[in-house]
């Protein structure tokens, strides 16, 4: 402040006349009988940061409000100082700049010098504090919200701007004064002295601060340093200066903490206010220009838990701007938007700074053995739970790109657990939360990717790319807050004693593992229980499960009808959505949507879907197929029977119950199955589409029109059946102990790849490696295949008596089929690995 009014008097008359131009200040109080100033005393403003231009506009307001000029200077006993005025922060640079604390220490010592050589003086010390603008929250201009105050010390060039834009709604409070001799009554000496009055001015300023423009929530500024302190992090900084031996150096002590600062740097988020505020009004715009607004339900549910727990949120990942959609959210709701877990490829110029400023932690894929790397994140991870903020991260590890939610990734979910094992605070709950688009974004793009074409890393043109898409409409976003899954319960159940055990991470208990894959599972199987069906849905899932994706347009309405009727009257859970709509209308509103073809004809229009438009309607078939499951289950089952008892049905769907829920993440225990399924049979006998008496189930006529939609609701499940058959004949054909995993997922995925191709209609989902993957492990898991020694696989009667059962679940056509192309190109395969090798 010195350097700046030692320059000459037009200098200053300069800025000052351009300050009281641009500057319009409402004062707090209004009145300096509000304020307890005895008018005997010096006065000492009190400002946090050291700037020419609060102090020029507090100096006006004092002469307005008939308080002592500061510009008049101090006088305490035999010292003087031309300005009354005292800062607790130094001057800024150019943008912004880092706080020094007690910036004018010397002013103060020379004050209480004096005090203590004279009883008798005292000087007031008034806090003043200045804000441009108003809280980001309640401002509607984006470019006023970019030049908001925020909890960042400006530097000049940024001040400058913020007085610019913001001159116009600026206000100057000012606070009780703090006697200096009543500090100095405490008998500190006073050095202590003024550490305590920059303590209490600092806190008092923070308050303030916080009440005008919210909590300061920026992790980059208060946690960075923080971090590097902790033991976790010394310890594996002093294990990398340690690190020698061949092929490696040993590492300076100032390199490794400068790597682990980089690492802090990279991964934490830098929340801003202001951010937050621009998201709101950039995706409310976002949301009705190119959707229809955002459907939210289940919000009591998450109410209900908010306010005394650790929330985690878990949504499913269906697009990028899930990134956006949960802050968005929140704040309109009235909640702090939570820290979001992204992989470190979007951390990409403009893109990274905007989402770590709207709390994006970045993370990268993969950090096994790099020990500094994953003691930073650990760190973090817990200093983000014990400040109390709530952290989001997608539990599939990656955008599904099939529709269907993607086996959990433990990564992130391994983390949360140890951390609350390691620190035993307020109990953490996971809140599941269903995503729906009616359109996803980068549909076109997951097609392409599903097809074999290479997955492009994201870069900032994508955001172009993206915003070419702003055409049209795309639908309505949905999002259910699914039942929230508390941590202390599952910990419980995974081991009723875990609070008596000693957490170590090095060493964590055996059961931490499992108890992770576990509540990994049922996080997916929650989002899958609130799942939000949509026309959409509903019209994919029916014309998809005919041969030429077409339908007369009064068979689709009254298929489409027992579909709603199924969801009310077998409801799947309590939290599924259901539209408020007749199967006529589902084609309607589809219509509008451009989802549909309709082709006129004098019998009756037919509704179709075009191929390209198949491939990608399977993605939205997939979102709700495994509310379907059982119901197409049964009617598979009966429709190759023909004619089946009750038992025996029962029997056939808990067998293969097992390989349905770990494929499609279905919550119904195994007890539940005869319930549901005789629920199911009571629907369908009631549409006409099944006959029954106490012990049979038979399908009706195959002329009859109940029989067509029998067959469709059949259709549903087929290709899952079809990929259990063909794993299946691969294992019976080769013979046991002679393939290994990897084996049997190529060959599996070749197969499907081959039968795409001869045969009917189905999207590259069919023969996804994921689906095969996810279907083996459920055999081992069931004890239907084994591991021997050699890492072959291996297996019993189960899986004979499972390929013999094959008649009952395909027709004889798709048998044979599969039979044909595995006695074909299995042999070929494997003769040309032999040679390989």
């Amino acid at each position: 402040m010195t350097h700046w009014l030692g320059l000459d008097l037009l200098f200053v008359w300069l800025v000052k006349r351009f300050l009281f131009w641009m500057v319009r200040a409402q004062v707090q109080p209004e009145s300096r009988d509000s304020l307890s100033i005895n008018p005997d005393l010096p006065v000492c403003y009190v400002l946090k940061n050291e700037s020419l231009a609060d102090y020029l506009v507090m100096a006006r307001e004092c002469i307005n409000l008939e308080l002592p000029d500061p510009s008049k200077g101090l006088k305490v006993g035999n010292y003087q100082h031309k300005r009354a005025s005292y800062f607790l922060t130094g001057k800024g640079w150019i943008w912004e700049r880092r706080e020094k604390a007690l910036a004018q220490p010397h002013k103060l010592l020379s004050m209480i010098d004096e005090l203590e050589q004279n009883p008798q003086l005292d000087v007031q010390l008034v806090p003043v504090s200045l804000f441009y603008g108003r809280a980001p929250a309640r401002e509607n201009s984006i470019f006023k919200i970019l030049f908001s105050d925020t909890w960042r010390v400006p530097g000049l060039l940024r001040k400058l701007l913020i007085i610019m834009i913001q001159g116009r709604q600026t206000v100057v409070h000012f606070d009780e004064p703090v006697s200096l001799r009543s500090v100095l009554n405490e008998g500190l000496p006073k050095e202590r002295a003024v550490r305590k009055l920059g303590r209490v001015f600092r806190t008092h300023f923070r308050r303030l601060r916080e009440a005008v423009i919210g909590p300061d929530l920026s992790h980059r500024r208060t946690m960075v340093n923080a971090l590097l302190r902790m033991p976790s992090v010394t310890a594996a900084i002093d294990a990398e200066t340690r690190r020698s031996g061949k092929g490696s150096k040993k590492v300076d002590r100032r390199k490794a903490q400068a790597t682990a600062r980089a690492y802090a740097n990279e991964i934490a988020a830098d929340y801003s206010h202001s951010v937050i505020r621009i998201y709101y009004l950039v995706l409310t715009w976002l949301w009705n220009k190119l959707y229809n607004g955002v459907s939210v339900n289940g919000f009591d549910r998450l109410k209900k838990v908010a306010t005394d727990n650790e929330v985690i949120y878990v949504p499913c990942h269906r697009s990028h701007i899930d990134y956006l959609l949960m802050s968005y959210l929140l704040f309109r709701y009235g909640m702090v938007p939570p820290h979001i877990a992204a992989g470190v490829n979007l951390n990409m110029p403009v893109v990274g700074p905007i989402l770590r400023r709207g709390g994006a932690f970045f993370l990268r894929r993969s950090f096994k053995g790099n020990r500094l790397y994953t003691a930073v994140f650990n760190e973090y991870l817990n200093m983000t739970f014990d400040r109390g903020f709530s952290v989001e991260y997608f539990i599939e590890g990656g955008r599904s790109r099939t529709g269907r939610l993607l086996s959990p990734r433990p990564g992130m979910l391994s983390m949360t657990v140890r951390s609350f094992l390691r620190t035993r605070r307020r109990n953490f709950v996971f809140v599941p939360v269903h995503i729906c688009y009616e359109k996803v974004l980068e549909g076109g793009t997951y097609l392409g990717e599903l097809y074999g074409k290479e997955k492009k890393q994201e870069s900032i043109f994508d955001i172009f790319r993206t915003l070419k898409k702003l055409r049209g409409t795309f639908g309505q976003v949905y999002v259910n807050f699914g039942e929230p899954i508390h941590l202390n319960d599952a910990l419980s159940d995974a081991n009723s004693q875990w609070r008596s055990f000693e957490y170590n991470d090095d060493k964590p208990p055996s059961w931490v593992s499992e108890t992770v894959d576990n509540l990994g599972t049922e996080i997916i199987t929650r989002i899958n229980n609130a799942a939000v069906v949509t026309p959409i849905n509903l019209l994919s899932i029916a014309l998809l499960s005919t041969q030429k994706q077409a339908m007369d347009e009064r068979a689709l309405a009254k298929h489409l009808d027992f579909y709603l009727s199924f969801l009310r009257q077998v409801p799947y859970t309590d939290l599924v959505v259901v539209p408020d709509v007749s199967g006529a209308d589902i084609i309607a509103y589809c219509e509008r949507m451009d989802i549909l073809s309709r082709h006129k004809h004098p019998l009756g229009d037919v509704i179709s879907l075009s191929d390209d438009k198949a491939l990608l309607m399977s993605y939205y078939r997939n979102n709700i197929i495994h509310l379907f499951a059982l119901v197409s289950l049964v009617s598979c089952l009966v429709l190759n029977n023909r004619r089946i008892k009750r038992e025996t049905l029962i029997k056939q769907i808990r067998q293969l119950y097992v390989f349905f829920q770990s494929e499609l993440f279905i919550h119904w225990h195994e007890k539940d199955i005869p319930d549901v399924v005789e629920r199911s049979l009571a629907l369908l006998v009631k549409h006409g589409y099944l006959i029954a008496n106490e012990s049979e189930v038979w399908a009706p006529d195959s002329r009859a029109k109940e029989f067509m939609h029998l067959s469709i609701l059949a259709s549903t499940t087929k290709q899952s059946l079809e990929r259990f058959f063909i794993a299946v004949e691969i294992l019976v054909k080769s013979g046991s102990g002679k393939l290994q995993r990897m084996q049997l997922e190529n060959a599996c995925t070749m197969l499907a790849q081959r039968m795409s191709l001869l045969h009917e209609f189905s999207g590259p989902e069919f023969s996804d490696k994921a689906l095969f993957r996810n279907f083996i492990q459920a055999l081992v898991k069931n004890d239907v295949l084994n591991v021997n020694e050699e890492g072959n696989l291996t297996f019993g009667e189960a899986l004979l008596r499972s390929h013999e059962d094959a008649h009952s679940l395909l027709s004889e056509d798709t048998r044979q089929s599969i039979q044909q192309i595995a006695e074909m190109d299995l042999e070929k395969e494997f003769k040309e690995e032999e040679n390989t090798k």
